[in-house]
């Protein structure tokens, strides 16, 4: 992998991560246990379109709007066929999203365990195919638009780039992503991310770090620690 600023790749593990659990507890969800079965149907669908919601279809729908607002509007003008070709397929993810949506909220007013159970499992389909076509997408963002943004911006500004798409995160926003990306980064990738936030985001560092330290295994932890008192 290039050395140089893929500001993608970090958030786009931490995504991957989420829909890999997300998918794996669809998979073994007893639907007919009411109780049980609404609060993953609740961590999957609730308030969705509310910023500060952690709910998985919440995130994603929210995770495009700021890639949009603050990546994507700046490649635009340099290369409107990758952008256009990425947002065409954020459209195609919104209402992919609605749908999966309207089958928890049908599945939240069942009560019967066999209409509960047959509802589970068309939700189960149709999740998996949302996060299929995720997968996808983030495949496509990294495989066509970071190029370009290596094309036409210097790594100082891919910098800044990065800086202020993590520093228009709400706090609670933030601490939800890092808490799905810093263990999903391999060694070296988790030393550069939280390196590279003390600069142009001074502010983000320690935010981020006190995330570190609760979220990671602490071999982990103990690892990136020492890092960041080395040299470069």
């Amino acid at each position: 992998m290039s050395e140089r600023q893929n500001v993608f790749r970090p958030i786009h593990k931490g995504i991957r991560s989420m829909l890999y659990a997300h998918a794996r507890d669809l998979q073994v969800a007893d639907f007919a246990a009411v109780g049980s079965s609404n609060r993953l149907l609740t961590d999957l669908r609730k308030d969705l379109g509310d910023s500060l919601s952690n709910c998985l279809l919440c995130l994603l729908s929210v995770h495009t709007r700021h890639e949009e607002r603050d990546l994507l509007s700046k490649l635009h003008p340099h290369d409107p066929g990758a952008v256009d070709l990425v947002m065409k397929e954020h459209a195609a993810l919104a209402d992919a999203i609605r749908e999966v949506a309207a089958r928890c909220d049908e599945l939240l007013r069942l009560t019967e365990p066999r209409d509960r159970v047959e509802a589970g499992d068309r939700l189960l389909t149709e999740a998996d195919a949302l996060f299929a076509q995720y997968m996808v997408h983030l495949n496509h963002e990294e495989d066509w638009v970071v190029p370009v943004m290596w094309q036409w911006f210097s790594d100082t500004e891919l910098d800044a780039m990065r800086g202020a798409f993590y520093n228009n995160l709400p706090p609670t926003l933030f601490e939800t992503w890092m808490r799905w990306t810093l263990p999903a980064l391999n060694p070296q990738e988790l030393r550069t991310f939280v390196r590279g936030m003390s600069d142009p985001s001074p502010g983000r560092l320690a935010e981020l770090l006190r995330i570190a330290e609760a979220t990671l295994p602490p071999e982990r932890w103990a690892v990136l620690r020492a890092s960041m008192k080395g040299p470069d």
